[in-house]
């Protein structure tokens, strides 16, 4: 299954929107509460992202070699790696 990009649904993205121009990625599983936590962080703040989902065998290699395990929520925003949840970091990295 291909990445999907999700977008939180608003009209066209103002200035600050705009600004933000990290790639973010999203490795979640799905129900997983901390997982939609993330998702919810994410669009509530208008940050574009791809979603990676961590139960498909290509996407759990690529978990396992590039941090060592599974475990999700997460977020790799311009090349940083957030774990869990954390909403004061994602901002920081999106908009710092």
């Amino acid at each position: 299954m291909p990445p999907s990009r999700s977008r939180c649904p608003s009209s066209a993205p103002n200035r600050s929107e705009r600004a933000v121009a990290r790639a973010s990625l999203c490795i979640t599983r799905g129900g997983v509460p901390y997982c939609r936590q993330v998702r919810a962080i994410l669009a509530r703040n208008h940050i574009s992202y791809r979603i990676l989902d961590a139960t498909t065998p290509k996407v759990q290699a690529l978990m396992i070699r590039r941090f060592g395990d599974t475990a999700v929520p997460r977020t790799v925003i311009g090349g940083v790696l957030v774990e869990g949840v954390d909403e004061a970091r994602i901002l920081q990295l999106c908009h710092g």
